[in-house]
């Protein structure tokens, strides 16, 4: 991954929170998603990807986050997406409608709300 995107996790439970700070583009979409996957023990239930210091978000970055959707819920483990409002990546992933594959949310624990809610 390039310097322009910087990933954290940590885990809370059978949760694990993964922090994207950055931009996401075609030089480092790729290899944050498979950052993403590997950062998801298969003992865990969810995770909530945390875009809210995502600065810059293209489409690379866009279909990063449907991949990582399709192969955690592959796994039978749940993916929630925080982006506040009028963040410039929550503008993106509404335009596509992420929200129909993938809960979007505010906070933290908006996002631990709707993954403790029954699947869609």
């Amino acid at each position: 991954m390039t310097d322009l995107a910087r990933l954290r996790t940590e885990r809370q439970d059978d949760t694990v929170f993964a922090i994207v700070d950055g931009e996401v583009d075609p030089s480092n979409a790729r290899d944050l998603g498979r950052e993403l996957t590997a950062s998801v023990p298969n003992d865990a239930m969810a995770m909530v990807l945390d875009l809210s210091a995502v600065g810059y978000l293209d489409s690379s970055g866009v279909q990063m986050v449907f991949e990582l959707v399709e192969r955690l819920d592959a796994r039978q483990q749940r993916l929630a997406v925080v982006v506040p409002e009028g963040a410039p990546a929550r503008k993106v992933l509404d335009i596509v409608s992420l929200d129909a594959t993938a809960p979007l949310a505010a906070t933290r624990d908006e996002a631990l709300a709707l993954l403790s809610a029954p699947r869609r």
